[in-house]
């Protein structure tokens, strides 16, 4: 092995030594075009040491094309202190040649990355007006637009205006003065701004946000709640983060109320590195007093350690006991732990149930939900009379669910005699159908006529609810089962429960009437196949609104928005409600109850583990 290590390191050394020799013998242009060609096949530390040979070797530092896409090939190595450098440079000994535009630019995206807005929208203002192409200008426009909403500095925006000749980029700036003075709550100074703006030289790109502060100045306007909002918009789960996102714009879209507060977004692309990075952000600008995001249990974790003063708001719950070592995350949704605590007090505590039966999967994430509803009840002193477990896809439950209906025959008052049914044989198979339920497979007929106490066909009562958390993609195989079993008991569910496509079908729905689903959202999942995430739209709008309510306290320094959350005495949205517990009042300890029947979910009130409120008010 050790021969072999050897061998490929010695080859690699030989093929590092020929394209080196290869480059030795090219031209300056056939360097030049080798260098381009690496860099557009994403080969940047060839392309970046190419154009650094053609620098010393072939120009003695004096080509400022060759030191441009040096720079461009830093950049993409991330390798920023360097590229601006090599940019500098270049404005420096080459004044006014023809890649300025170019390296202003760089400088520009640069900036950006590295967080420094208003040097980002420097370069870009001074490279505006060197460009040519309307394509392009519209890129250039957007980065600026990005960079004014962020927020720029009020000194250097004064300043920038004063030097400024361009009147295209005179009303681009003055435009980003009104929107200072909109964050500043400065009704005064955003009218007089507005009425000076030259609207003939003010680009189209910009016309959304100089109607919405023209709208804005004709009524009473207040600082708004500056929100970052961090979500995976790339890489990763990207599919709830763009759900969360869109729920977050369809409730700014229908509010009018909502220009109290703004939100700035950051693409977190799933990663906990990427997310501390974006947080070293946000902490230096003064104007974001809190953090909404992020979704990924790897990003609430990266940010778990942190003792920052800034707040941020978790829209879904990581690790069950984040809260109590982490006090700046304020969980905005209940655990799957106190999801199965609110479950198993409902049913014991609001209830009264002592005769209460499980069936679950026994391996993942279900099984340690079914584990924390279990001890709950061992803690409120009951102890389930069945507890069944299955690991594989549940085509077959048949075993798991005659050991259920022999406790219930047990628990039959002891004149009646012991149970003989146990010797009926029951396919389960016989009940399973495809994911598109259309058919109902009825029990065969029995040969002989069955006495009372050997027939399947009783119903038995003694069991009071059963629990069945599923997994995703298994409400076909457990919903046409359960039936054939005629157990009369009050069914408990888990949001997989709510597939509503699949639960209204005829061999399901009419059967599980009357079950009840603690859930942390009040909505139903409407197709499994397209509308996977369509509660995290619903769980987007109600923070929004939650955020919202916030607003009209006017607390703009973290540590008081902190202490405002913990102290707040509840919000009951349109689906979710937030009441804060805990060791440092900062995990949401309410769940939502549902009801299902007549193929529709009824929302019966919140539960929070002691109150069970049953009318919901929104305020």
């Amino acid at each position: 092995m050790i021969k072999m290590v050897k061998i490929f390191f010695g080859f690699s050394l030989l093929n590092i030594i020929v394209h080196a020799n290869d480059f030795i013998d090219l031209t300056y242009y056939q360097k030049f075009d080798r260098g381009i060609e690496l860099y557009q096949q994403g080969r940047f530390n060839l392309a970046n040491d190419l154009f650094t040979d053609i620098l010393k070797n072939e120009r003695e530092y004096r080509d400022p094309a060759a030191q441009l896409l040096m720079a461009k090939c830093q950049y993409n190595l991330k390798m920023f202190d360097k590229a601006q450098r090599s940019c500098r440079s270049l404005l420096t000994n080459y004044p006014n040649c023809p890649y300025e535009m170019d390296a202003l630019i760089l400088m520009g995206d640069i900036s950006l990355k590295q967080g420094r807005i208003t040097n980002a929208f420097k370069h870009y203002i001074n490279a505006r007006p060197m460009i040519d192409d309307l394509l392009y200008l519209n890129v250039i426009d957007k980065r600026i637009y990005n960079c004014i909403g962020i927020g720029i500095k009020g000194e250097v925006i004064e300043g920038l205006l004063f030097r400024e000749k361009d009147s295209f980029n005179r009303s681009i700036i003055n435009l980003t003065r009104a929107y200072q003075a909109w964050l500043s709550g400065d009704s005064y100074e955003l009218d007089m701004i507005i009425n000076e703006i030259d609207t003939f030289h003010l680009p189209g790109y910009y016309s959304g946000i100089f109607g919405a502060l023209k709208n804005a100045v004709q009524y009473p306007i207040k600082r708004p709640l500056t929100i970052a909002v961090i979500l995976p918009l790339s890489g990763y789960e990207k599919e709830k983060g763009q759900a969360y996102l869109l729920g977050l714009s369809d409730y700014l879209k229908s509010n009018a109320d909502s220009k109290s507060i703004r939100f700035l977004i950051y693409n977190s692309a799933g990663s906990g590195v990427q997310t501390l990075n974006m947080i070293d952000q946000i902490q230096s600008n003064g104007d974001i007093i809190a953090v909404l995001g992020p979704l990924t249990k790897d990003e609430i974790l990266s940010l778990s350690g942190l003792s920052a003063s800034l707040p941020i708001l978790v829209p879904k719950s990581a690790l069950p006991g984040l809260a109590d070592v982490a006090e700046n995350l304020f969980f905005l949704s209940p655990s799957s732990k106190i999801i199965a605590q609110r479950t198993a007090q409902m049913m014991i505590k609001e209830l009264g149930f002592k005769h209460i039966a499980v069936l679950s999967p026994g391996d993942g994430n279900t099984k340690l939900i079914t584990d924390y509803f279990l001890k709950e009840c061992y803690q409120l002193g009951v102890d389930p009379v069945a507890v069944e477990w299955y690991i594989e896809k549940p085509e077959n439950v048949s075993r798991q669910l005659k050991n259920i209906r022999k406790k219930a025959w047990g628990l039959l008052p002891e004149k009646e005699e012991e149970d003989q049914s146990l010797n009926l044989e029951i396919d389960s198979l016989d009940a399973l159908f495809d994911v598109d339920v259309t058919d109902f497979f009825e029990l065969p007929p029995e040969e002989d006529e069955m006495d009372y106490k050997d027939s399947a066909k009783v119903v038995l009562e003694t069991i009071e609810a059963i629990y069945i958390p599923i997994r995703p993609e298994e409400l076909t195989y457990i919903g046409t089962q359960l039936p054939l079993y005629n157990l009369k008991t009050m069914l408990f569910g888990n949001e997989n429960w709510l597939d509503m496509r699949l639960l209204n079908q005829e061999v399901i729905g009419p059967h599980v009437s009357g079950m009840r689903v603690i859930t942390d959202v009040n909505s139903a999942i409407s197709n499994s196949n397209q509308d996977t995430f369509s509660n995290y739209i619903s769980l987007a709008q109600d923070h929004a609104d939650f955020i919202q309510s916030l607003a009209s306290y006017n607390t703009f320094k973290r540590r008081q928005f902190s202490e405002l959350l913990r102290k707040h005495s509840g919000y009951f949205g349109e689906h979710t409600s937030i009441i804060f517990f805990g060791k440092n009042n900062n995990e949401n300890g309410s769940a939502q109850v549902l009801e299902y029947s007549n193929k529709k979910l009824n929302n019966l009130g919140i539960y929070n583990g002691t109150k069970y409120n049953k009318k919901i008010r929104k305020r």
